[in-house]
Formats: structure tokens, sequence, C-alpha cells
């Protein structure tokens, strides 16, 4: 099976930290990641975006303030389950997105299909498994610093 899927991906940016997900699916199991959100086929980028960080970051759109496209990025991705194999085209449309929220934090816990948590980290942080999208997203946006 292939699939070729396009996500809109935000750099959530507040103070000097990001908020990344920790993956437990493999193959990206224990990976950092940008959060990422499914484009409905009547949405624009922008509004999937401001439509998606309110539903799962709970933020209003006083909150934040969309920046920039950060950058598009590409990756390719093999699943192997018991009873198929699936062979992904993932293309990632990075925002870079401010939190404008004086007491913005993280403490509930997402619990969805494909991530475990959302928390804050810090951008300049080496010390996290990244996924490529994550990695390249974060040398794009400190490289234009």
């Amino acid at each position: 099976m292939k699939s070729i899927r396009t996500w809109v991906y935000a750099i959530l940016k507040y103070k000097e930290n990001i908020v990344v997900i920790k993956k437990w699916r493999w193959p990206f199991t224990g990976l950092y990641d940008l959060p990422w959100w499914k484009i409905d086929h009547w949405e624009t980028t922008l509004e999937a975006l401001e439509r998606e960080i309110n539903e799962e970051v709970w933020l209003k759109k006083e909150d934040f303030i969309i920046d920039k496209l950060l950058t598009v990025e590409e990756t390719f991705v093999k699943h192997i389950r018991e009873w198929r194999t699936k062979n992904e085209h993932i293309i990632a449309i990075v925002y870079l997105v401010n939190i404008n929220k004086d007491d913005f934090d993280l403490k509930y816990i997402e619990d969805w299909w494909d991530s475990n948590w959302l928390k804050l980290i810090n951008i300049n942080d080496n010390n996290i498994s990244k996924t490529n999208i994550l990695e390249k997203a974060i040398n794009k946006y400190i490289g234009n610093i």
C-alpha cells in the first residue's frame, strides 16, 4: 500500500521553548515530533492550522500569532505491521507560530492514536531523539534567526 499525506505542522514557540509530541507508534516510537494535523478538503492550510491549534492545544485565536511559513519538508516512511506494509510519502508544511499567552502551560496529557503527550522543550535541546521533520524544521528555524 502506498500513500502521499500532506499535513500542516507548527513550531509552536513559547518564549525559548517549543511544543513537541512524544510518539508512541512504530516506526516513530520514542521520538519527538512537531504537532501536526490533517487538512480537511475544504480548508486552506492556515484555516486547518488555526482550527487544530484551537482544538488540540486549547489556544484561542487571540492567544497565538501565525508568524510565517517556515519550510516545506518531505520524508518517506515504511510502516510494517503483521497484516500489511505501508509506504508513506509525507509532505510537511511547517509554520512558525508564536504563543502570546502569558500563562501558557501543558498540564494535560494528549491521548490520541499517534502520540503520547504534548510538552515544552527548549528549542536548542540536542538531548532528545527527533523525527526527521522536527530536526529539519528546527534547523531551518535556527538558520533564519
